[in-house]
């Protein structure tokens, strides 16, 4: 996937998750394939795709609206199903980046191992 098609990707999902007519049918939003393809859960083969994508939305400093479910969704299903290979490159963004620290914080536990919500945990509230 081309940095072009993550940043398409990344603007299509920010647009549709401000789009008060995003969940008023069954599917058939112009915009939802980029909801749809944000769906870990389903794709646990494109882990690598879903990092590009959540570093994407983060970088346009979308609202706290658009934050918050990018949080609950496709970065806590990343950590949930592929946190072994991706703490470490959460931890470094974390302590790089504020703004990605801040949608840490709306991540939630659901299935993530203990080990690895231990340093995601750590990882929201570091400083340096």
């Amino acid at each position: 996937m081309s940095s072009i098609d993550v940043g398409k990707w990344a603007d299509a999902y920010i647009e549709a998750q401000l789009d008060p007519d995003l969940l008023k049918g069954d599917g058939d939003h112009p915009l939802w394939w980029a909801v749809e393809r944000s769906m870990f859960c389903t794709r646990e083969a494109h882990g690598e795709e879903l990092w590009l994508f959540v570093l994407a939305v983060t970088s346009k400093a979308p609202c706290d609206k658009v934050l918050g479910v990018l949080a609950a969704g496709p970065l806590e299903d990343l950590i949930a199903y592929a946190g072994n290979d991706f703490i470490d490159r959460i931890e470094t963004e974390a302590r790089r980046s504020p703004a990605f620290r801040h949608v840490l914080g709306g991540v939630w536990q659901n299935s993530t191992p203990d080990d690895i919500w231990r340093r995601v945990e750590a990882a929201r509230v570091v400083s340096w």
